[in-house]
């Protein structure tokens, strides 16, 4: 063999020798990281300490962290967020939720709620609901008269909802499409809504006088006739002097006088 060879040959086995070693050293690399990450990810560094909780009032702090699955002391890079943000938003009086990690070891969460709308009801049940036809808790007899909110008769069929559902009875939806318009003036007048269905949707004022409203279609035109009708000429129409008010139809309004 010449020398010249001898030297390549030399040299090709130096190149090799550095490879190899820069492997190993760049595995030596990745297995220290890799360990001093997970032995950190896994040490008490990023214990939870502190749960900061915004945006709530009806829900109390205790029960949305209950909700969320959060663990003092727990490690919280453990906790996948997604699922922290479903665990809350399974309590029917939240409406929106926000969870994020302040490292270490904070948690923060970031709640709205849904606001109490009005009452659906039965014979004997009613259901709290927010604007958007949310249900959010049953209510007894009771404690539901006490409740300063608008009721809502509706089908025994539309009442069956549980907390968190949301109702897809038209009926209902029409009604409280309606009660979201009304001046908070109007509803000292109103005993309640009739909501047997979106088409027969009725205000039945104090007097006991049904007013048919119907789809939640043209507010701005029935509520006008209705202030003009109930409101200014209270003397004239009212559960003394009519059977029923008919503001559905855009042609004209129905007066049913009392015979």
């Amino acid at each position: 063999m010449s020398i010249n060879q001898t030297n390549y040959m030399h040299r090709l086995r130096l190149r090799r020798l550095k490879r190899a070693l820069s492997t190993m050293v760049g595995l030596l690399i990745i297995f220290l990281f890799g360990y001093g990450g997970y032995a950190l990810a896994n040490s008490s560094f990023f214990d939870i300490t502190e749960i900061r909780i915004q945006g709530n009032g009806t829900v109390s702090r205790d029960e949305i962290i209950a909700m969320s699955g959060l663990r003092y002391g727990a490690n919280s890079l453990k906790y996948h967020l997604g699922q922290v943000r479903a665990n809350i938003l399974s309590q029917p009086y939240v409406k929106t939720a926000e969870v994020s990690r302040v490292l270490p070891n904070r948690v923060d969460i970031r709640v709205s709620e849904r606001t109490p709308a009005a009452l659906i009801r039965t014979e004997d049940k009613f259901w709290v609901l927010d604007e958007s036809g949310y249900c959010l808790v049953e209510a007894g007899l009771i404690t539901a008269q006490s409740r300063a909110l608008p009721n809502i008769r509706c089908s025994e069929e539309a009442a069956k909802l549980a907390p968190g559902e949301r109702s897809q009875d038209k009926g209902v939806l029409a009604a409280l499409a309606l009660i979201k318009r009304l001046d908070p003036f109007f509803m000292e007048s109103i005993l309640e809504f009739e909501a047997s269905s979106a088409e027969r949707l009725a205000v039945i004022c104090m007097d006991g006088l049904p007013v048919y409203f119907g789809q939640p279609e043209d507010l701005d035109r029935k509520l006008q006739n209705y202030e003009e009708l109930l409101i200014k000429n209270a003397e004239q129409c009212n559960g003394e002097t009519l059977e029923y008010v008919d503001l559905r139809y855009d042609t004209q309004i129905t007066l049913k006088k009392k015979q």
